[in-house]
């Protein structure tokens, strides 16, 4: 968690499907203080998206952060990812879903919430997802 789910309606090479995925993670955990160990990215290709839409990027987070932090997650997200694929942002989809922290697990541990990271035992051990 956050798992983010990118669908495009074409095939995304590896090379650049790493580097997206890293840059998800980046902006998720730059923005959000959140570990990396967190961070899910899943790749759907060849998806039949709405009309003059390349690209759609559903993520769960956790729910604990304001509406304001969000949009800001949201439309960074965007900015970046639009600039690493060469997608104009008008052709991009990415929503946000908040889902509470203790309905969610990794590595069999319940996720802390947000801003809780440094007070989560299993994670001060060095227990990774």
């Amino acid at each position: 968690m956050p798992l983010y789910m990118v669908s495009t309606q074409s095939s995304v090479p590896v090379e650049k499907r790493v580097e997206l995925a890293n840059l998800i993670m980046n902006v998720h955990c730059g923005m959000t203080g959140a570990p990396e160990t967190f961070v899910n990215v899943m790749f759907m290709e060849n998806v039949p998206l709405n009309d003059g839409i390349s690209l759609n990027v559903i993520a769960n987070v956790r729910k604990g952060r304001t509406g304001e932090m969000n949009e800001t997650l949201r439309q960074e997200q965007i900015r970046k990812i639009s600039e690493l694929i060469k997608v104009p942002e008008f052709q991009m989809e990415l929503s946000l879903f908040e889902v509470p922290a203790n309905w969610i697990m990794e590595g069999g541990e319940v996720l802390p919430e947000p801003g809780e990271e440094d007070s989560c035992e299993w994670l001060k051990k060095g227990h990774t997802a």
